[in-house]
C-alpha cells in the first residue's frame, strides 16, 4: 500500500509539472519528506496532527529570509503551501540541496553563515513566536502521566527540576531581543558548493542568541564575542531537557534514531545539571 503522505507529494508535485514516477522517502518523523525524483525538488508533507500550520509558518520565513539573502534551502519557485484534497495533508515544496548534513564544516565559517542568518530574521518582517512557549509546552508534557510513560519516574522528577529552575530566570525583555533559528543542530544545514545552506525552520522565534549558540562548540561561538557564557551553559541544559522530554516520550517509540536522541540528551542533563542548578 501507497503511503497517503507519498500520494500528497506527488500530486502535489505534479499540478507544478513535476511528474515524479520514482519519488524517494527520505525522512518519516513529524514529516515526510520526499524527494521528487528525478526533479531537484523534495516535497515536505505534514502528514501529523497540528503540522500543517508549523508548515506553512516555516515556508513564510523561510521565504522571507530567502529574498533578504539568507544562507537557506530555496522554497521552489511559485509553489506556496498547498492542501491536498483528498488526503487532508498540507505540502511545501523546496529546491533540493546538494550536500550533506554530516559534512565536516569549518567552525568560523559556520559562525560566520550563522551571524548571516540571523541578521536575515532579525530583518525580516515574519513575527515569530516567544521561544519560551516551545518551553513550557515540554514542561507541561511532563506532567502528563501518559506522555512520559516511557520515562524513568527518577527521569521525569529531574526534567520537571530542570524546567522549573531555569524557566521562571527567563523573563528578561533582553530575552527576547532576537531573530533565531531555533533548531540549528547539525542534521538541520548542508555543505553546498555554494556554502551552508539552512533548512527547517518551524521553529523559528524570539529569543536570546545564547539559545541557538547552545548547539555548537566554543569555536563556532568566537563569532559572537558579547554571548553570556552563564546564560548560555543554561539554556544548553534546559534545550536537552527539551529535547529528551519529547524524543523519549510516547509519540517517539516508534522511531528508535529518536529514541536515542533522547537518551543522549537524558545523559547530558544528567552530567551538566549538578555544575549549573
Amino acid at each position: 500500500m501507497v503511503a497517503p503522505g507519498l500520494v500528497a507529494a506527488v500530486e502535489v508535485g505534479r499540478r507544478h509539472g513535476l511528474a515524479s514516477d520514482e519519488p524517494v522517502v527520505i525522512q518519516e518523523t513529524n514529516h515526510m519528506v520526499v524527494w521528487l525524483r528525478p526533479h531537484p525538488v523534495m516535497a515536505k508533507v505534514g502528514t501529523r496532527p497540528g503540522t500543517a500550520e508549523a508548515l506553512i509558518f516555516e515556508h513564510e520565513v523561510v521565504t522571507s529570509v530567502h529574498a533578504l539573502g539568507a544562507p537557506v534551502a530555496e522554497p521552489w519557485p511559485d509553489a506556496g503551501p498547498v492542501r491536498h484534497e483528498n488526503t487532508g495533508f498540507t505540502v511545501t515544496l523546496w529546491t533540493r540541496i546538494d550536500g550533506g548534513p554530516t559534512t565536516p564544516v569549518d567552525d568560523a565559517a559556520l559562525g560566520r553563515s550563522l551571524r548571516d542568518l540571523h541578521q536575515a530574521l532579525d530583518r525580516s518582517a515574519v513575527p515569530l513566536p516567544d521561544f519560551r512557549i516551545g518551553l513550557r509546552r515540554a514542561r507541561q508534557a511532563l506532567s502528563d502521566e501518559t506522555a512520559t510513560s516511557a520515562l524513568a519516574h527518577r527521569d521525569v522528577i529531574l526534567l520537571r527540576e530542570v524546567f522549573d529552575s531555569v524557566l521562571p530566570q527567563l523573563g528578561s525583555p533582553a530575552h527576547l531581543a532576537h531573530s533565531i533559528h531555533g533548531e540549528p543542530h547539525e542534521g538541520n544545514r548542508f555543505l553546498t558548493a555554494a556554502g551552508i545552506r539552512w533548512i527547517d525552520f518551524e521553529d523559528a522565534c524570539r529569543g536570546p542568541l545564547e539559545w541557538d549558540l547552545c548547539f555548537f562548540p566554543e569555536a563556532v561561538r568566537a563569532v559572537y564575542p558579547d554571548h553570556d557564557p552563564d546564560l548560555l551553559n543554561r539554556l544548553a541544559v534546559l534545550n536537552s531537557a527539551r529535547v529528551a522530554t519529547w524524543c523519549s516520550g510516547r509519540h517517539a517509540v516508534q522511531f528508535a534514531e529518536m529514541r536515542r536522541h533522547g537518551q543522549h540528551h537524558l545523559g547530558l542533563v544528567r552530567d551538566l545539571w549538578p555544575h549549573v542548578g
